[in-house]
């Protein structure tokens, strides 16, 4: 449900890596991109098929861009968020879910002058409408937090470049780790593990791998 907390927002709004997300149902100014929806396409309008790196919109369309759970699956993630903040309207916002990283995220923040922040997800809607501040620093946070990114509203193409590759830099959204286990004790494991980007399964102790 990632999304909702910024409803009252003007659009347009785009919902990138959407899937199967009922954000777009919420309201009609949400268009969603996922490259899934060549082969699937869901039901409804405004859905279009598409990378997060290659967008087949204007400079300036959105208002408010959202990502849940994308840049984990991103190779080049400065190059993703640099697209992104293209499509991205002069002071709109780029929301992006989680921060796998809390430390690396605060340090990246630091390093924008004011344009990022680091917050829990209930805590988005508040951001929309006041300066972007940083959580105390000893934040012990219950989720993971998200990442919100004000584009500068004379921001220049090499400014912009500039947020994207500090961001990807600091890779406070990429996954800390990658965890092998047994097939027989997988379920417990994904349970109790936190911050993996997949779970490898080669089998029982009976079967071969």
């Amino acid at each position: 449900m990632f999304g909702l907390e910024v409803v009252d927002r003007a659009g347009p709004i785009l919902d990138i890596g959407a899937g199967d997300s009922p954000f777009g149902r919420e309201r009609l100014d949400v268009v969603r991109v996922d490259p899934a929806y060549a082969d699937e396409p869901p039901a409804g309008s405004r859905a279009v098929a598409a990378l997060g790196q290659a967008l087949p919109f204007g400079d300036r369309t959105f208002s408010v861009v959202l990502g849940s759970f994308v840049a984990q699956h991103v190779r080049d993630v400065d190059e993703l968020l640099a697209e992104l903040l293209r499509v991205l309207r002069p002071e709109g916002l780029l929301a992006l879910h989680p921060v796998w990283r809390p430390s690396a995220g605060r340090r990246a923040v630091n390093e924008l002058d004011g344009y990022a922040c680091l917050l829990p997800s209930a805590d988005i809607r508040a951001s929309w409408y006041g300066d972007l501040r940083l959580p105390p620093r000893r934040t012990r946070w219950r989720t993971l937090p998200s990442l919100v990114l004000c584009r500068p509203p004379h921001g220049s193409p090499g400014e912009l470049g500039r947020i994207a590759e500090t961001i990807a830099l600091s890779r406070a959204l990429v996954p800390p780790a990658v965890i092998a286990v047994p097939a027989r004790w997988g379920m417990r494991a994904l349970v109790h593990a936190r911050g993996t980007t997949r779970l490898t399964l080669p089998g029982n102790r009976d079967s071969p791998p």
